[in-house]
């Protein structure tokens, strides 16, 4: 057996409604490299299981935007066993595929379009081989195999360094967890790729090109980093999923999705020492990535001035306002987290003085993002259309001086640390919320992390308020975006804060 040991167990104690809550987290790794977190908990019938890997779009250059997104999609599409009838009959056919869509990329990279009379042709070649090939795939059998066994919370998403493959389990069918996901990180197959890429395109045309707010916001990200991979949007840019190939994205995953790169976190009824053997017997003879996946060098450099993106369209205006900040684990973040707090939210002095005081905005407030590398705080306000932009900017300019000139009170601190300590509690009442907790301080530093958080901000002095202000929310170097409505529209109170 390769199983290292048992690491680490911690006990956290938080009062939430007078209710304490005891969470244990037993830890292991395999000599392959994965990790394995488990929380057992048997008030519950199920357990929340989770895979999660280190990789996402921070790990993609040009021409690879959005692979690991691709691969969200085409990870559903089986493997050398499951979505398929027979893979020997099944492979020749893909191969097909990878030969025509060569030979399609070769005439885009002469510029030729897809009207041209040979890519049509080559394309049409593509459609009729599909066809040939799902004679021999079992459509959705993933998905079928765990609802057919009670499985619930079926899902996945992919973030800029860590994407999820998640579903919750009765106690005792846990094991097809692992079998599934075993399988699908040793053999996955990327079947019916070129119609599945026309479904990611589609699905950026409409979460982005045609929605005015998500090209906005897309576009901002993009002027704010101007150095670091976290510019790329997830889903990626539409020039680099229209050249996607089989064999780039297949490369893609064996760099990434391997058991070295990857976490598993069981919480439910479940027992942490059978937990570790069962993950030991499915996942050990997976090998690692070779060579060993890169990190990431690049960071942001320091900002020299301002950046100002103005942008008119069919859409409630706004205005935001970002400020470069460290990555984790710097004691500054706990710091700006308590800034959030004072600015965010309806009792956050941006909403009393913007909406409440001044009656320029529907909405207002703030948030702090803490990243494994350069991080971002952003101030937002949602404007009345006949607002003038200018006037908001200005005003929330000098709410952060105020909080940069002059410590919060003692009632005004110590509200917010309570109310950002409760929030982190109550975030553990889930057991979901505790696996996806878990899994961002890993991949942040280290679980453990996780139990220093309430104190960490319980620590937060207001006398480091001023200064921390001062350094980071400097109106000289921020990137702000302003987004103008093209059409009068009603003053309707909406969302404000970044999708």
């Amino acid at each position: 057996m390769s199983v290292q040991g048992l690491l680490g167990v911690l006990c956290l104690t938080a009062v939430l409604q007078a209710a304490p809550i005891d969470l244990t987290v037993h830890y292991d790794s395999l000599e392959n490299g994965l990790k394995i977190l488990v929380v057992r908990d048997t008030n519950v019938a199920v357990v929340s299981c989770r895979l999660y890997y280190f990789v996402g779009s921070m790990y993609e250059g040009p021409g690879a935007t959005g692979l690991s997104h691709m691969y969200e999609h085409m990870m559903f599409k089986g493997t050398r066993t499951l979505g398929t009838t027979d893979y020997k009959k099944e492979e020749p056919f893909i191969e097909r595929l990878d030969s025509l869509q060569t030979r399609i990329e070769t005439l885009r990279e002469q510029e030729r379009t897809p009207s041209d009379s040979t890519i049509a042709s080559l394309s049409k070649q593509i459609s009729s081989t599909l066809e040939k090939q799902r004679a021999f795939i079992k459509k959705d059998e993933i998905w079928e195999l765990y609802q057919n066994n009670g499985g619930t919370n079926l899902n996945a998403w992919t973030g800029d360094d860590m994407t999820a493959y998640i579903v919750t389990l009765p106690r005792n069918k846990v094991d097809l967890f692992y079998w599934i996901e075993s399988d699908r990180m040793r053999d996955p197959v990327l079947r019916e790729f070129p119609s599945e890429r026309d479904v990611v395109m589609e699905e950026r045309r409409m979460r982005y090109d045609n929605r005015p707010i998500s090209r906005y916001f897309e576009r901002l990200n993009a002027l704010f980093y101007i150095a670091h991979p976290y510019r790329n949007p997830t889903i990626g840019w539409a020039s680099d999923i229209q050249s996607f190939t089989r064999a780039r994205l297949e490369a893609h995953v064996k760099q990434y999705y391997t058991p070295d790169n990857a976490l598993i976190v069981l919480v439910g009824n479940i027992d942490p020492q059978k937990a570790v053997r069962d993950v030991d017997k499915y996942f050990s003879h997976i090998p690692r990535a070779n060579p060993p996946k890169q990190e990431v060098v690049t960071r942001e450099p320091a900002p020299v001035g301002q950046t100002r993106f103005v942008m008119t369209e069919d859409a409630e205006p706004r205005i935001d306002m970002m400020f470069h900040i460290p990555g984790y684990p710097s004691d500054d973040l706990f710091k700006l987290d308590v800034v959030e707090g004072i600015l965010n939210g309806r009792s956050g002095r941006l909403y009393q003085r913007l909406v409440e005081k001044e009656q320029l905005c529907t909405d207002a407030g703030a948030s702090n993002s803490f990243r494994l590398h350069n991080g971002e705080f952003q101030v937002w306000a949602t404007l009345k259309n006949s607002s003038d932009p200018a006037k908001v900017e200005k005003l929330i300019i000098d709410e952060m001086a105020k909080l940069g000139a002059k410590p919060p009170s003692p009632a005004e601190m110590e509200r917010n640390k309570n109310n950002i300590r409760m929030g982190f509690v109550s975030g553990l009442q889930s057991l979901e919320g505790i696996s996806d907790r878990l899994a961002w301080f890993q991949r942040l530093d280290s679980w453990k992390d996780m139990f220093l958080y309430p104190d960490r901000i319980a620590a937060v002095d207001a006398q480091s308020i001023p200064a921390v202000v001062t350094k980071y929310l400097d109106p000289t170097v921020m990137t702000i975006g302003i987004l103008k409505s093209k059409s009068p529209q009603s003053d309707n109170k909406a969302a404000g804060k970044k999708p």
